[in-house]
């Protein structure tokens, strides 16, 4: 598998700790290279062992790509070695907003491949074209057994961060109470109507009308963040609080993080990784 999850037992929901093992990130970085070309077939069949299909790129996708995998861009650096002093305070915003904007595209990636993983039947939503893109991180759709009614909903917030606790707090737990409060459920059920537009089978008018909404909604938080913010073995107090603000069901909270040495210097060698391998899948 091209992630390890190990579980960890907590009352906040269910919890796993991932990790990219040295047998499994080649093929980690290949399913996340055919992500990011567009390609989630293939990126499928590399995670079920399957040969994929050659596919040619097209326009401009590989330079586009490998622009939103490279931070911080050489020009920046340039004006940061050598502009006016007004250039390189410019240039300096733009570095560290596009490290952390290639990071958070980057881990929502990988939270995408978890995802596929742990819930292996269910439809979900392709990660981000744009980085920094407003809208939920992921949306994942599983249907009941015969195929024609809503089982679960599960929102998906992603984040990467070098403070991940402040930014739970200060961001994710507000964002949810808002989706609560039903403030978001226009957004919810447009995605939720295009995702099933593509599910086989199945009427997403019918569906969505049919649908217990506060009872399928559900929740999946996943960080990315450096091994210094483990406490006492683990990292289950990034997510304390979930319970408190999500309500529901333990089965209906779902969180996972995973841990770099340094968050920042091990997404931009993966990020480097995945570039490499973007631009060999397409033969340039």
């Amino acid at each position: 598998m091209p992630l390890s999850l190990k579980p960890s037992t907590t009352t906040e929901c269910n919890f796993s700790e991932w990790s990219i093992n040295k047998k499994s990130r080649a093929k980690l970085i290949e399913v996340i290279a055919y992500l990011y070309l567009r390609q989630e077939e293939n990126a499928e069949r590399v995670i079920n062992a399957l040969e994929p299909r050659r596919r040619a790129s097209k326009g401009k996708v590989v330079q586009n790509v490998v622009r939103k995998l490279t931070a911080p861009h050489a020009e920046d650096l340039e004006l940061n070695r050598s502009g006016t002093d007004a250039e390189k305070e410019a240039a300096e915003k733009r570095i560290r907003t596009s490290i952390i904007h290639r990071d958070g595209l980057l881990f929502q990636h990988i939270s995408w491949v978890a995802a596929r993983m742990a819930l292996p039947n269910g439809y979900m939503t392709a990660p981000h074209v744009r980085q920094a893109d407003k809208g939920f991180d992921g949306f994942i759709v599983e249907l009941d057994g015969n195929g024609r009614e809503i089982k679960r909903i599960v929102l998906c917030e992603d984040k990467a961060s070098k403070s991940p606790r402040s930014l739970i707090s200060s961001s994710v737990w507000p964002e949810i109470g808002t989706i609560l409060s039903g403030d978001r459920d226009d957004e919810i059920l447009a995605d939720l109507v295009t995702l099933l537009k593509s599910v086989p089978n199945i009427d997403p008018e019918t569906a969505v009308d049919d649908v217990f909404w506060e009872g399928a909604r559900e929740f999946r938080v996943a960080v990315a963040t450096g091994e210094d913010q483990r406490k006492a073995g683990n990292f289950l107090h990034i997510i304390a609080g979930f319970e408190a603000v999500a309500g529901g069901a333990l089965e209906s909270r779902t969180a996972g993080v995973l841990p770099f040495d340094n968050v920042r210097s091990g997404l931009a060698l993966l990020a480097g990784e995945v570039a490499a391998k973007v631009e060999e899948i397409a033969g340039v």
